[in-house]
C-alpha cells in the first residue's frame, strides 16, 4: 500500500492529488529510493549476534511495491512510470479498475493459507498461479478485441480495447481517427456472467454500457476534443488534454462545454461517466472537473 501514500495530495486539493496521483510514488525509477526509506523506517536488529532477522530484507520490499506498480499498470488509469522526469502515463489495459474475479484469485488462497498456515506456501504459489492464468486470458480477450475494432473499423489511425466491469470478455473497442473517435462495447463470451450475479441490475446498468455480441456490433461516432477550434487559451484545457486519453465533446452551448474521457465511459447511453470537464464561458471563463454524482473541483 506504500505507493497509495500520494492519498494525502487529497488534503492540498482534489485536482492535485489527480495530476499527481500514481506519480514518483509510483515510478520505476524511483523504486530504490522507496524501497531504501521503508527499510530505513523499519525495526534494526536488536543484537550484532542475532541470527533470527528482525525487518523485511530489502529485495522483498522492493517485489511488494514493484508488484504494487505492476497491479496498476495493467488498469486503464495510467501510470507515470518515469516519474518526476516524465508525466507520461502508461496502460496496459488489461483489468477493469476493480475486477472481483482477479481479487477472489489472489485473496481466496490468502484466506486459506490463514485458515491452514502449514500450507502457506502452497497457498501463495496456487494464488500466484491462478491470478497469472486470469491475466492471460485477459491478454488473449484484450488481443481479440483489438482485432475486432481492426476489423470492423478499417483505416482508423489507432485501435485501443479497453476493459469493462463484470468479466474478462467485456471490452469497449475504440477506433481513433484525426477529428473523432468511434467506439462501440462487445461481450466476446456472452455465456459467461463474470461477476454480473453478485450486483443488483440497477448497479450494473449505471456502471457499463449496454453491450453487443462481436458480430453484431453498432459504433458511436464522437468528436475529439483536438478538433474543437479556439480552445487553447481557455481555462482547463492543457490539463484535460494531458489527462484524458481519448477525450470527446459531449456538449456545446452558449454557456457551456463539456468534455469527457472515453475511458471512463464518457457518451455512453445510460452509464455514469466520472471526470468530465466542464467549460463555463463567459467574460471570466472557468474549468471544472466533474469526478460523479455532481462532484466538482476547480481547474487552472
Amino acid at each position: 500500500m506504500a505507493p497509495d501514500a500520494d492519498f494525502a495530495l487529497k488534503f492540498i486539493s482534489d485536482t492535485t492529488y489527480l495530476q499527481y496521483h500514481r506519480g514518483v510514488t509510483h515510478s520505476l525509477l524511483m523504486l530504490p529510493l522507496w524501497t531504501w526509506l521503508i527499510y530505513s523506517l523499519l525495526p534494526a536488529p536488536r543484537a550484532v549476534f542475532d541470527t533470527k532477522p528482525s525487518r523485511l530484507p530489502a529485495w522483498l520490499i522492493a517485489a511488494a511495491i514493484a508488484l504494487h506498480i505492476f497491479l496498476d499498470l495493467i488498469t486503464s488509469f495510467g501510470t507515470m512510470l518515469l516519474a518526476p522526469f516524465s508525466d507520461w502515463r502508461a496502460a496496459l489495459d488489461l483489468l477493469f479498475i476493480i475486477d472481483p474475479l482477479f481479487t477472489a484469485c489472489l485473496l481466496l488462497p490468502m484466506l486459506a493459507a490463514a485458515v491452514r498456515p502449514q500450507h502457506a506456501r502452497a497457498c501463495a504459489l496456487s494464488a500466484l498461479l491462478l491470478a497469472g492464468g486470469y491475466l492471460g486470458l485477459s491478454v488473449s480477450a484484450h488481443d481479440k478485441a483489438v482485432e475486432l475494432a481492426r476489423s470492423e473499423r478499417p483505416g482508423a489511425q489507432g485501435y485501443a480495447a479497453l476493459p469493462l466491469p463484470f468479466s474478462p470478455f467485456h471490452w469497449q473497442l475504440v477506433a481513433t481517427w484525426p477529428d473523432h473517435y468511434t467506439r462501440s462495447a462487445v461481450n466476446l463470451k456472452p455465456g459467461f456472467a463474470g461477476s454480473a450475479p453478485l450486483f443488483p441490475q440497477s448497479f450494473i446498468d449505471k456502471h457499463m454500457p449496454p453491450l453487443q455480441t462481436a458480430d453484431h456490433l453498432q459504433w458511436q461516432r464522437l468528436p475529439s476534443m483536438q478538433a474543437v477550434a479556439g480552445l487553447d487559451s481557455l481555462p482547463g484545457v492543457a490539463f484535460y488534454r494531458w489527462f484524458a486519453r481519448f477525450p470527446v465533446l459531449l456538449g456545446r452551448d452558449d454557456r457551456h462545454i463539456v468534455f469527457g474521457d472515453l475511458r471512463f465511459g464518457a457518451g455512453m447511453d445510460g452509464a455514469e461517466s466520472p471526470f468530465m470537464m466542464q467549460i463555463d464561458l463567459g467574460d471570466t471563463p472557468s474549468a471544472w472537473l466533474i469526478w460523479r454524482e455532481g462532484k466538482r473541483s476547480a481547474l487552472p
